[in-house]
């Protein structure tokens, strides 16, 4: 509900003071880009360096990070799974959006509590970084601020939510009461916390033996607590995060865990590479308001809308292009089928290929780098961005070339579903100049990475900079505009690092109950071939891709499946590009895939059901990329393997 009277006046106070530190936090960014940017430059042309660059970069982006988690908490946004909302009532979801609130505040504020204390025996200690001697204290007292401001408006939010709750405030997509199957996952989920809640406070000492003694027990346990609090719509960060917490403090006890829990926070956001996703985000926004998204569709059209069902042709490959600056699939989906569906209804084409070709070639915003997805994989496993980065490039490219043959086949087999060639095609020479300054932006980006002239960081801050030029250039950059890439940024960045501080705590009590090492024994006693064990679980990640977003199957399986992976033997860079492809798929993939529906919002004259029909060729071009990647894992590897 939205607040009334003195709590309006309350609400636009705080969301201007939000809006003014998120705006200085990804001004800050934007600089500390700059910085790198020149720094490059000096390297390059002066053969000379800003000193210790990283321990600056790293201090900056710390602060600015930590900065957009209360915008963040204002704004709400949570990643929730809302597969089972049509199951509740608007009672209980408004109690469980309450709940949810209260989580997150919990998550928040015992971070905020541990980090100041880690500031004040930093501060008492002289702690400093190694070469500048910068002390380290004040950056952890900004942090600390900053998670307890996110956890101040998520007690705000609660506030809310309860004068909500009891006023039978209405919200979208819930049933009209809840059904016996959401009173049955309501009932596991609070037996399970109140049994676990009164056990420990009876006899903590008896629980943490009994998790001691059975760890992999307990790890189960915990995966299904986390699973039934995902389906319950309960935050996906404040989930993780608080039954990590819980469960390490069973092995260390509640102040180790909350002192694991914060550290595990700040070395993450001091990792030399924390810059990288909100610069990536930061390209990605300013190249949407630089008009890049219509640039590249224009070259593509020039190039193939000449022959029959050019314009499919011409959208996949223009999601590709911009998936190289936005790392997005539902996004590149969106912006695609906003420009490409009324063109495509203008000139005959069957909403069927229409939605389809737009569908699957939306997939290819995560997979075509500079890919979001594929940072969280390389942050969460402690791997190469770089590398990761180029093992996608020929997966990609096998991914459009498939595309492309599905419309061929569409369109073989039922010539209607396009017109004759297109003898409105866009001008070649005037398309190419218009896409020229993408096609250098993403090849400094991309090529600088895989030549290894730039570091990830280094790549990341010459695409936001390039993709704030074009803006610039172009007269795009209004006040409205301007604001709405700080609003984007932030809410991104708040959205994937409060997941990721949730996922770590959550990583560090799976791995000390040595779950990983336990599910890889008893999958060990099925004496099946690794590769069996492979199709098994891609099959499990394209159901859940189906129904979840990427970033949280990533969070929720990463620490345990990883592991298991390795130990059988498979590379960890094609393990990431594979199981990313295949969660791709489940985007597209009926009756849930999170793509179709976008599509239909987009056109809801057309019937859901058409827009099913028309992504399955896509589907079936898929089902040949993953048997093709699953037998020449090369076509993930080479390309790394030659890289400087």
């Amino acid at each position: 509900m939205t607040p009334t009277g003195p709590a309006a006046a309350q609400h636009r106070r705080m969301q201007k003071l939000c809006a003014v530190v998120s705006t200085f936090a990804v001004l800050g960014m934007l600089c500390g880009a700059g910085v790198i940017v020149a720094d490059v430059l000096m390297r390059w042309w002066a053969g000379s360096a800003v000193v210790a660059l990283n321990e600056i970069m790293a201090q900056v982006f710390a602060m600015a990070v930590a900065a957009t988690l209360p915008a963040g908490a204002f704004l709400r946004v949570n990643l929730k799974v809302d597969l089972l909302a049509g199951y509740m009532g608007p009672r209980v979801t408004g109690a469980l959006t309450l709940a949810g609130s209260l989580m997150l505040a919990v998550f928040f504020g015992v971070l905020a509590w541990t980090i100041w204390a880690m500031a004040v025996k930093f501060h008492d200690q002289g702690r400093a970084t190694l070469l500048l001697d910068w002390p380290l204290a004040p950056t952890y007292f900004f942090v600390a601020l900053a998670m307890a401001a996110a956890a101040l408006v998520q007690v705000g939010n609660a506030v809310e939510d309860g004068k909500a709750l009891r006023a039978g405030g209405t919200f979208i997509g819930t049933a009209a009461r809840t059904t016996w199957a959401g009173w049955a996952l309501l009932l596991v989920l609070l037996g399970a916390i109140s049994g676990f809640g009164l056990w420990a406070w009876l006899d903590f000492s008896s629980l943490s033996k009994a998790a001691m003694s059975r760890p992999g027990t307990f790890g189960a346990l915990a995966f299904g607590l986390l699973w039934l609090g995902v389906l319950a719509q309960l935050p996906l960060a404040s989930v993780s995060g608080l039954i990590g917490l819980a469960g390490t403090a069973l092995f260390i006890g509640g102040a180790a865990s909350a002192k694991v829990f914060a550290t595990d926070a700040m070395e993450f956001l001091s990792n030399s590479q924390v810059a990288t996703l909100p610069l990536f985000l930061m390209m990605g926004s300013f190249s949407v308001v630089a008009g890049i998204s219509d640039d590249i569709y224009r070259l593509a059209n020039a190039v193939l809308g000449r022959v029959r069902g050019g314009l499919a042709y011409a959208t996949v490959a223009g999601c590709a292009g911009f998936g190289a600056v936005s790392g997005s699939s539902v996004a590149t989906a969106a912006t695609f089928g906003r420009i490409a569906l009324p063109e495509m209804a203008r000139r005959n084409y069957a909403p069927e290929l229409a939605s389809g070709s737009v569908a699957a070639g939306g997939t290819l915003g995560a997979l075509v780098p500079p890919s979001g997805a594929i940072i969280l994989f390389a942050l969460l496993t402690e791997q190469s961005i770089a590398t990761l980065f180029v093992a996608a490039m020929i997966p990609a490219l096998l991914a459009c070339l498939l595309y492309f043959a599905a419309i061929f086949a569409v369109v073989r087999i039922n010539p209607a579903a396009a017109p004759q060639s297109d003898v409105r095609r866009e001008p070649f020479w005037p398309a190419l100049r218009g896409a020229l300054p993408v096609a250098v932006l993403f090849g400094a980006v991309i090529g600088g990475l895989y030549g290894g002239i730039f570091t990830a960081t280094e790549s990341a801050a010459v695409g936001a900079v390039g993709a704030f030029g074009m803006a610039l250039a172009r007269g795009r950059l209004t006040r409205a505009s301007t604001l709405g890439v700080m609003s984007e940024t932030t809410a991104t960045t708040a959205l994937i690092y409060g997941l990721i501080f949730g996922a770590l705590i959550f990583s560090f009590f799976i791995n000390m109950g040595q779950a990983p090492e336990l599910i890889s024994r008893w999958i060990a006693g099925f004496d099946a071939r690794p590769v069996v064990i492979l199709g098994a679980l891609l099959v499990f990640y394209l159901l859940l891709g189906a129904v979840m977003d990427s970033f949280a199957v990533m969070v929720i399986t990463v620490p345990v499946v990883t592991p298991l992976v390795i130990g059988m033997g498979f590379d960890i860079y094609y393990w990431g590009i594979l199981m990313l492809v295949v969660v791709e798929v489940g985007l597209i993939t009926p009756p849930f895939g999170i793509n179709l529906f976008v599509l239909n919002s987009l056109q809801p004259d057309v019937r859901i059901g058409r827009v099913m029909k028309g992504v399955m060729p896509f589907v079936f071009a898929d089902v040949i990329k993953i048997a093709l990647l699953v037998a020449f894992p090369a076509l993930a590897l080479w390309l790394p393997a030659t890289m400087n």
